[in-house]
């Protein structure tokens, strides 16, 4: 146990930063969506910018080539990841406004949670069969407990259909991460798993954008170019994900990005607080519990093969 600890503290600490990273890509997707007055054309801009980006790189160092000659070992579902991660956007842009933040965070995380369980229980998972401990539901427990501590207060809707909703967009990210995993392992090509995910996360947020605004954001697309970088980020992110989830395995990949973006929220109301957003003890304790939840998950696993 001490060797697989070992093992995977290195990666875990960089998926927590990722995850301390992704905080801020929302925050710059959110601001993006505020300048044009809607959220599901800011994320589908911004994918697509990632997805410009990753092409660039891949075709630079001749990775597209080399990782066609291996799609002969891809299954169809993990070219797929994409479509989680649109999902996942899209639950956002929707559920936001009408159940608050708060709510949507815990349907969400429930979902993650619950769907990485799934996906490492019955191997989907590139790092294998990864059973269900004692360690890992606790795990599981203390970040929904995170998430919940961390919305107290806050103002919420229930409206069923929509949590539901989140709650499948939740596990469908999860399985995001590990189809995005398997096309990162199986063609050798990180950068390639990363194109093929905002290829198909694009093209999905398109036809949404399409019909929700007829590509034509309400305030237009007039915003600081700041705003436009949130796809860049999103790309580093996504690459790194892809690498790192046959080490960690889906679960504590999702409970250490959940705990940088807890940390990476946490800092950001501090730095750049809103009315909505404020800095409370639940706040503090939540970041607390997410940390200890990816210390707990460990426990009882073994080193990834």
């Amino acid at each position: 146990m001490a060797v697989a600890a070992r093992a995977t503290a290195l990666p875990t600490l960089v998926v927590v930063i990722a995850g301390v990273a992704l905080s801020g890509q929302a925050y710059i997707n959110g601001r993006l969506g505020e300048s044009i007055g809607s959220g599901v054309d800011a994320a589908t801009v911004n994918n697509g910018i990632g997805l410009v980006a990753l092409l660039a790189v891949t075709l630079a160092i001749g990775a597209i080539p080399r990782a066609l000659r291996s799609l002969g070992h891809v299954r169809l579902w993990h070219l797929l990841g994409g479509l989680g991660g649109a999902l996942f956007i899209a639950a956002g842009a929707i559920g936001a406004p009408k159940i608050g933040v708060a709510l949507l965070s815990v349907a969400l995380v429930c979902g993650q949670t619950t769907g990485s369980l799934v996906a490492d229980g019955v191997g989907l998972s590139p790092a294998g069969h990864q059973g269900v401990t004692r360690g890992r539901i606790a795990g599981v427990a203390l970040t929904i407990a995170a998430v919940v501590a961390s919305a107290l207060g806050a103002s919420a809707h229930m409206q069923p259909g929509l949590l539901a909703f989140a709650l499948c967009a939740g596990a469908a990210s999860a399985f995001q991460q590990a189809a995005n995993g398997h096309l990162a392992r199986d063609t050798g090509e990180p950068l390639f798993a990363g194109a093929v995910n905002f290829a198909v996360g694009f093209l999905a947020l398109l036809v949404v954008s399409a019909i929700a605004t007829g590509l034509s954001p309400p305030h237009g697309w007039s915003a600081p170019p700041l705003e436009y970088s949130a796809g860049l980020l999103g790309a580093a992110i996504a690459t790194t994900m892809a690498v790192l989830v046959s080490r960690l395995g889906v679960l504590r990949l999702i409970l250490a990005l959940t705990a940088g973006q807890a940390i990476g929220g946490l800092a950001l109301n501090l730095v750049a607080p809103s009315p909505d957003a404020a800095v409370t003890a639940g706040t503090v304790v939540g970041v607390a519990l997410a940390c200890a939840a990816v210390v707990v998950s460990g426990r009882g696993s073994r080193s990834p093969p």
